[in-house]
């Protein structure tokens, strides 16, 4: 039974935590979190600020923590010998994120897997079986309506803002509006607030609005969306169309799958991985043939 810490425990680390007490071969061993209390519904799990100050040293670690801080947390733990799986979230950045994480988890000998959540992640493992079965074409991936934890995450950081939701609505042909619903911190110019979140690398690609509430939350949904198009050819012959969608409450699947790649990363080679590059019966536990 594989010990595993959850880094974070905002929505993202619960539902990871509770797909831990759910699996047959790993065990939650304690949250990292930067205030040193109790999680609820976890009275029972240890919790401490460092690793270090576990009980006893996980063997694997989930990052549930907004993306931008993944990468510095990942190091020392990769450093320290210890499995990691995060669900990383800004596409550009993620071949040059798997090359520097590379590095500390060969000097660990141990393995990451990167980019684990839906998208990227689980989308982008169907994107790679839909481009192997019509190779010349064009993929869409349509996202919504529902709210993105990543980029709530990323208003919630900008200077100004108390806090703030952000709300996906889909355009088509992989196309979106992102409706960002941001509280203003005493004394923040709503001017340069706006400003600072749309000129954030999370919005800048797409259509985005602004609009300044007394209560985010009041937005506030789990729930989301994702169709995904392939149009294309096989064996040279066109009008081929595959599709892929699902509704998901969305901390709860991506917590899912972040257990399933913690699972994976045992039994990977040193190194960084994407989602793509891995056995799928590695995420699962057990027997997994009956799926043929």
């Amino acid at each position: 039974m594989k010990k595993i810490a959850v880094i974070g425990a905002g929505n993202l680390g619960i539902s990871a935590a509770k797909a831990l007490e759910l699996s047959p071969d790993m065990e939650i061993c304690g949250f990292i979190r930067r205030k040193n209390q109790k999680v609820n519904g976890f009275a029972d799990i240890p919790v401490a600020e460092s690793f270090f100050d576990l009980p006893e040293k996980p063997d694997g670690a989930i990052i549930a923590l907004p993306s931008r801080l993944a990468e510095e947390a990942e190091k020392q733990l990769l450093e320290a010998g210890i499995f990691t799986a995060d669900a990383f979230d800004i596409h550009e950045e993620l071949s040059g994120m798997r090359q520097r994480l590379s590095v500390f988890a060969k000097k660990g000998g141990v393995s990451a897997i990167i980019g684990a959540g839906w998208d990227p992640g689980l989308d982008s493992v169907i994107r790679t079986l839909m481009l192997s079965a019509a190779p010349s074409g064009i993929t869409f991936t349509d996202f919504g309506p529902g709210m993105s934890m990543g980029h709530s995450a990323a208003a919630k950081s900008v200077e100004g803002v108390a806090d703030a939701l952000s709300f996906t609505l889909p355009l088509g042909h992989g196309k979106h509006l992102r409706k960002i619903y941001a509280v203003l911190k005493e004394n923040a110019d709503k001017t340069e607030v706006e400003h600072a979140v749309l000129s954030d690398g999370y919005f800048e690609h797409d259509e985005c609005s602004v609009s300044f509430s007394d209560s985010a939350s009041d937005y506030f949904t789990a729930g989301h969306r994702v169709k995904i198009n392939r149009f294309g050819s096989s064996s040279g012959t066109g009008n081929q169309h595959i599709e892929f969608s699902m509704e998901i409450d969305n901390p709860s699947l991506t917590g899912q799958i972040l257990v399933s790649a913690m699972r994976a990363a045992f039994l990977q080679k040193p190194g960084a991985y994407f989602m793509p590059e891995i056995p799928p019966c590695d995420f699962c536990a057990g027997e997994w043939e009956n799926v043929l």
